[in-house]
């Protein structure tokens, strides 16, 4: 079977390449090739139910980003070796799948998201319920009676992806501050993560929301900037790595779409980043 899945007509964007999280629902849970497509869609439909999320309608919880960083082989040797590793903003936990598969003992580990059905979804995509020892928990990041606010300090490392750019500036700096908080106040404690970004940092609105919502896209030099502010407030210094660089390809038949929200998703980079206290 191909390793690509064809989108619906609707969505502008194609997967290039799902073979990493087919790899790991193949080796890691034991999914046949013949039934990964069926197995897939199901988890998709099942999900799209509980919130309508694009990455999701484009699979993005099959590409697995932590291991093509820099800092995957330290993340996983630390973990081997006793640290706490959480992924904040986790969704169905892949990242954390792919962490165990290549040897981290899954009680280090820790996956948090606003929505409890994503857990749930979670272990469904990749039948381990039964040998997995990650501590998941339902939480919001915004609110201060949190089950996170019981892990303050207690973090080595942190991944945040897709999870930033949803927010306004000011929501970021405050969720920043309390990432930061979770993170032992060591040198060395690290944020690792990717989000959508752009050449040109601004705010903009979705036009599918009609909440009158405002989102921030960062590029290198405001998700600095970002970073100096919450050192600023916490007192911790942090040296901040960020690259930008293409993340998504559109279909050509959207390139004549002239919407300001096709033409801004067009135009949209992949903002990775490393971050660590020092």
């Amino acid at each position: 079977m191909s390793s690509k899945i064809v989108q619906n007509e609707e969505d502008p964007f194609e997967i290039n390449d799902l073979d990493s999280g087919r790899k790991l629902l193949h080796e890691y849970s034991g999914i046949p090739d013949e039934d990964m497509r069926d197995h897939i869609e199901l988890i998709q439909t099942k999900a799209l139910q509980v919130r309508p999320y694009p990455c999701i309608r484009r699979y993005r919880f099959l590409d697995l980003i932590m291991m093509t960083t820099d800092v995957y082989q330290e993340v996983l040797d630390r973990v081997k070796k006793g640290e706490k590793f959480m992924d904040l903003g986790c969704c169905f936990g892949q990242e954390i799948r792919q962490l165990v598969h290549d040897g981290a003992p899954s009680a280090n580990t820790y996956g948090s998201d606003l929505w409890e059905d994503f857990l749930s979804i979670g272990y469904e995509l990749f039948k381990d319920k039964d040998r997995l020892e990650t501590k998941f928990i339902a939480a919001d990041i915004f609110d201060d009676s949190s089950p996170l606010v019981g892990l303050t300090g207690k973090m080595n490392i942190i991944y945040v992806g897709d999870f930033f750019h949803l927010f306004s500036l000011e929501e970021q700096e405050n969720a920043a501050t309390r990432v930061a908080q979770l993170l032992a106040p060591q040198p060395g404690s690290l944020i690792i993560g990717r989000q959508s970004g752009s050449e040109i940092a601004g705010e903009y609105s979705r036009a599918s929301d009609t909440s009158g919502r405002r989102h921030f896209q960062h590029n290198p030099q405001s998700w600095k900037e970002l970073w100096e502010r919450i050192g600023e407030k916490t007192g911790i210094k942090w040296s901040t790595e960020v690259n930008i660089c293409p993340e998504f390809k559109f279909k050509s038949a959207v390139r004549e779409d002239k919407s300001s929200e096709v033409q801004r998703l067009m135009s949209a980079k992949g903002l990775r980043f490393i971050i660590r206290q020092l």
